[in-house]
């Protein structure tokens, strides 16, 4: 477990983890907590971009640099070294954190910096630290951005844990990545901070680590104590951190994000949002250079256009539907299709690209594998990814699993959409060899179809105008946070699949956006076709 070592001194002051929201915060209110399991991944640069965006949109913000032991955020967003700050706070020179807010130069937004805070302030003791957050949660403003200490210090994990929002960057290092995982693991641990005997479940000892996985937690706990599993897998479903990679530079770089979501999904059991990325830029430098922010001194700068992407998720994520409770389960208690991430229509050409990202994915050498999988574990997992290729490329190997998981009756395979003409392939050659005339290399492309402003859209039009140009389904996943499931469903029409229809008509819309296509036509046409689908079940 993860205890405070003076919990005892401080008998009065419930966890922080189980502590309700005060009935006293403003309605409507936010608290981002921005945290890295290591310190320079650019946690100060995103709380600082990030809050200057938002009061740029009129919001009240108010940003927190709680990164006690090496303050700078003020840094961040062009102010001077303040007077008054954090240790004020502590010394009781102030009595309420609302003293300790200073202007910037942005309008709407204010600093509570750490800057000049004694050297005991990076530790403060329980009851002080819970002073801080209690206040800090009643602070009468539209978003609180906390930026955390590097790390997973109890201040760091409580004040992500008190959060609406739990964000974390990470680097394409290992080394990030392994932190990252490691900050996430024990903040869960945080949060069950409360439970009695959970200390003494029968555990695997050489977890990742040295520290238990949420999955490994609930794992056992299933086979020793029914309501202890149930609380952890309640913890599991509410616990949804936040990812956003920076500094990236290469296509692999774009894929960690993607890449981490779905490897701590499996090795966690945790749903974790994945909201994009920064990219490396040298608008960063210089504008740090000038001790001027970001997205003021270089607004049209990639990174900005970035952070502002990052705001809109954010925003977004408010009106997000619920997911569904699901029950996590080990790699070797899942199907075919969910060992390869896909779903139980795919095609053959869907199984080689899963199977091929799953290969490289949990290779030894790939960096999202780092303070995940032991070797041990990650050769069962890799056994269990050629197993799954193998059996869903066999068609009566499949058809076997298929009948094992589907009793009632086996899906069907996705198929064109009525009254949809097929693409003719259109063949270009380039000049043959010299020296071979044998090896002349075709390429095959699929013609564009054209579309007309009466045409209707279709599933199956949308996917040939995907192909045509050489989009991959999993690319606009990525870039729209649409699911896959959901994508392919729109694309093959399996109505019995799709959500609810304000749901349908966000997904359509991120989809045409993307495609660059009429937003109103494919949303009027594809809604159109859909009640007509529902009308006559």
């Amino acid at each position: 477990m993860v205890r405070d070592p003076d919990d005892g001194d401080d008998a009065q002051q419930p966890s922080q983890a189980s502590l309700p929201l005060p009935q006293t915060e403003r309605p409507g209110r936010r608290i981002i907590a921005i945290g890295g399991g290591k310190g320079g991944v650019g946690k100060s640069l995103l709380a600082a971009n990030l809050g200057i965006y938002l009061a740029q949109l009129g919001k009240k913000v108010v940003l927190i640099d709680a990164d006690l032991g090496g303050a700078n955020l003020h840094t961040f967003v062009g102010v001077e070294r303040p007077t008054v700050t954090l240790g004020d706070f502590f010394d009781k020179r102030v009595a309420r954190i609302e003293d300790c807010i200073v202007e910037t130069s942005v309008k709407g937004l204010g600093l509570v910096s750490g800057e000049g805070d004694p050297l005991w302030a990076a530790n403060p003791r329980p009851a002080t630290k819970n002073r801080l957050i209690n206040q800090v949660r009643e602070l009468d403003v539209d978003y609180l951005i906390v930026d955390l200490p590097p790390g997973s210090g109890f201040i760091a994990l409580d004040f992500f844990l008190v959060a609406h929002v739990g964000l974390l960057v990470v680097m394409p290092e290992p080394t990030s990545v392994e932190n990252t995982f490691r900050f996430i693991k024990s903040a869960f641990l945080r949060r069950l901070r409360d439970v009695r005997g959970l200390d003494t479940l029968p555990t695997d000892r050489t977890f990742e680590g040295g520290i238990p996985s949420p999955l490994d937690l609930y794992d056992a706990a299933l086979k020793q104590d029914p309501v202890m599993a149930a609380r952890v897998l309640d913890e599991i479903q509410k616990f949804r951190p936040r990812l956003v990679v920076n500094q990236t530079r290469t296509r692999a770089d774009l894929d960690l994000g993607m890449q981490i979501r779905s490897a701590g999904r499996r090795r966690l059991g945790l749903q974790l949002d994945y909201l994009g990325h920064l990219e490396s830029d040298d608008a960063v430098w210089l504008a740090v250079r000038k001790r001027r922010p970001l997205v003021v001194e270089h607004p049209e700068s990639k990174v900005a256009k970035n952070v502002e992407r990052i705001v809109r998720k954010l925003l977004g994520a408010d009106h997000d539907r619920p997911q569904p409770p699901t029950i996590p389960k080990k790699t070797e208690d899942q199907s075919m299709y969910e060992v390869l991430e896909i779903d139980p229509g795919a095609s053959d050409e869907d199984i080689r690209r899963a199977y091929k990202r799953a290969r490289e994915m949990y290779a030894p050498e790939s960096m999202v594998v780092c303070g995940l999988f032991t070797p041990e574990r990650l050769a069962r997992l890799t056994a269990h990814i050629e197993k799954a290729y193998d059996t869903l490329l066999d068609p009566d190997k499949r058809r076997g699993h298929d009948l094992q998981l589907f009793p009632e009756g086996i899906p069907p395979r996705p198929t064109p959409a009525q009254g949809v003409s097929q693409p003719m392939p259109v063949i270009s050659s380039s000049k043959p060899n010299a020296a071979n005339p044998d090896e002349t290399p075709m390429k095959v492309e699929v013609e564009e179809p054209e579309i007309l402003p009466e045409t209707e859209i279709t599933g199956e039009l949308l996917k040939r105008l995907r192909e045509s140009r050489r989009i991959d389904l999993l690319e606009i996943s990525q870039r729209t946070k649409v699911g896959m499931g959901h994508l392919r469903s729109i694309e093959d029409e399996r109505w019995s699949a799709m959500p609810a229809t304000v749901y349908l008509r966000g997904f359509l819309v991120e989809y045409a956006r993307y495609m660059r296509l009429d937003v109103g036509q494919v949303t009027r046409t594809y809604l159109a076709r859909y009640s007509r689908a529902i009308a006559a079940k």
